[in-house]
């Protein structure tokens, strides 16, 4: 009961704070985006039942009306990343009418628009270079809180798999693990008290050892690049790579021997008691079926989810695993079978390839400004966060989970800080020189004495 009134009150003063506060309203859908199960395990399903997420939608969205009813056009798709995001979602529309698929109750076209909508609140509303950093903190802290939880019930045999909570996805929460990695490492550049750095820096090998112990390869996958891109980005930092790199390979280190089989059975295609691991095979089998479909729909592809649904329709009669059902479990040929080029090129060649640019102008006009630095920081965390899922989701099929757009719309926020900045200083540098030619334009004075 008294969950039920705290739930309640909780979400009737967020509703009525994102009236007034819209940006408020943005940030509370991506900490309980990324708190889901915790909203789902700590409220008993009551904030789901009682539709929470829309309700802070509408609060929202209700909040822009009212205090930006004159610049609701800052909202529309301008650049290629906003296009990409927009864009694959006429593609699955597109492609679900095509193919005779019902858009108005299905999960993944639902998923997919909320993850749209908190992308263009966000990277709109998160406009000063205070409010990108705020959006970063937040995903780190929510990721933190629930990597400690996995942490402790994994080490006391609640959990098997590093989790959270016994009802959460292994995969799943190794993907959270993967895109908040980078931008803890980005943060690090920022000046800071002692304290949060050495706690940002501990945060590190945790992230690592929790995400090897969830014993999920493509996790393996996405948190090996997110080191990479992290040792990249802290080349000429020597000092801090070299603080770091013993922590790390203690936590790569100190893993059970469940972590290393299920690393080996790539190739023993063993599991730890020594059964047969099928699923390399099986997703061999799937790419092989991926093909057949690409090959016959390679526009508009099948249609969201119709891969799962129609599989047994595409699989060869020697598939030895024909019978079962699958989602493809690589990201790209998920696209490219469901909703063809038209999907694959709004997701790609906009979407991603946006991001990387957009984050590299940021990070380049930081270079000439040094006030647009903590801003290229965020930028940078987010880009790599972002990449970093993408060598992920080569093995999963989750690219769903609203969170992961909350990067993209991080690194979109961040340049626009920065084009807001910069047009600020021309402006202040054109002052400042008309104010010295007037200075030398105006007639000298000369006292002439006797």
């Amino acid at each position: 009961m008294y969950r039920d009134i705290a739930v309640y009150a909780g979400l009737a003063i967020c509703f009525l704070i994102s009236l007034r506060q819209p940006f408020f309203g943005a940030l509370v859908i991506l900490a309980t985006a990324v708190l889901r199960d915790t909203m789902i395990e700590e409220t008993y399903g009551r904030f789901l039942s009682i539709h929470g997420y829309e309700i802070l939608y509408l609060g929202t969205i209700l909040g822009v009306l009212l205090s930006r009813a004159g610049q609701l056009g800052e909202f529309l798709p301008k650049t290629a990343t906003d296009w990409g995001m927009f864009g694959f979602f006429l593609a699955m529309i597109a492609s679900a009418l095509l193919n005779g698929v019902d858009i108005w109750d299905h999960k993944y076209i639902d998923l997919y628009f909320k993850a749209m909508v908190l992308y263009f609140l966000l990277s709109r509303l998160a406009d000063t270079p205070q409010r990108v950093t705020l959006v970063a903190v937040v995903l780190v802290a929510a990721t933190a809180y629930l990597t400690y939880e996995a942490w402790r019930k994994y080490r006391a045999g609640l959990v098997y798999f590093a989790r959270p909570y016994y009802g959460s996805q292994m995969h799943e929460f190794g993907m959270q693990l993967v895109i908040t990695l980078p931008v803890v490492g980005a943060l690090l550049a920022r000046r800071m008290k002692l304290l949060w750095r050495v706690l940002l820096l501990a945060l590190i090998p945790l992230i690592v050892l929790v995400a090897l112990r969830t014993q999920s390869r493509s996790t393996y996958l996405g948190v090996g690049l997110g080191l990479v891109l992290l040792a990249w980005y802290y080349r000429r930092r020597w000092y801090l790579q070299v603080l770091a790199l013993p922590i790390i390979v203690y936590a790569v280190t100190h893993q059970t021997p469940e972590v290393s089989s299920r690393l080996e059975s790539v190739w023993t295609h063993k599991t730890a008691e020594g059964t047969e691991d099928t699923s390399i095979d099986m997703r061999l089998e799937q790419m092989r079926t991926a093909m057949r479909v690409i090959s016959s729909h390679p526009i508009l592809g099948l249609g969201p989810r119709e891969f799962f649904r129609r599989y047994r329709e595409f699989a060869t009669e020697a598939g030895v695993y024909r019978d079962w059902e699958y989602t493809m479990h690589n990201v790209p040929l998920l696209i490219l079978c469901e909703e063809g080029f038209i999907g694959f090129f709004f997701y790609y060649g906009l979407l991603v390839l946006g991001a990387f640019l957009d984050a590299r102008f940021v990070i380049r006009r930081a270079r000439e400004a040094p006030d647009l630095e903590p801003t290229a920081i965020v930028a940078a965390g987010g880009l790599m966060a972002f990449l970093a899922w993408c060598a992920y989701s080569l093995g999963q099929p989750v690219m769903w989970t609203i969170n992961i757009y909350g990067t993209v719309a991080l690194v979109v926020a961040c340049r626009r800080v920065a084009q807001a900045q910069l047009a600020e200083l021309a402006e202040q540098e054109e002052g400042e020189q008309a104010e010295d030619v007037l200075i030398a334009g105006r007639p000298a004075t000369e006292a002439v004495f006797s």
